[in-house]
């Protein structure tokens, strides 16, 4: 078994346990495509959300967390992959991350 593969799956695991119930994160998540700036506004809890972008191919940047949550964000639309990035309540990632889905644990 890889340790690499493990890690992403069970820090997933984790939050999903921890999350709960399916409540909402309080606030906003942001992230920004190519054209335009966008808002998810009071997402739901333990639940991959893919990123509405206008160009698939074309992942979202400058990603702010500003939910009571930790949110999990991934570089490919299901919450899957090994690239991922864990951002704590009301703090943005580097702009280096490049995201396609979030998942928040409450």
């Amino acid at each position: 078994m890889r340790l690499r593969a493990t890690v992403p799956a069970v820090t997933t695991a984790l939050l999903l346990t921890l999350a709960g119930s399916a409540a909402a994160a309080q606030g906003d998540f942001l992230y920004r495509s190519d054209d335009s700036n966008h808002t998810l506004a009071d997402p739901r809890g333990g639940d991959c959300v893919r990123l509405p972008l206008p160009d698939p191919s074309s992942p979202a940047h400058h990603v702010d967390n500003q939910t009571d949550s930790t949110a999990v964000v991934y570089l490919d639309d299901d919450c899957a992959s090994d690239t991922y990035y864990v951002l704590p309540p009301h703090t943005k990632a580097p702009a280096r991350v490049l995201v396609r889905s979030v998942v928040f644990a409450n």
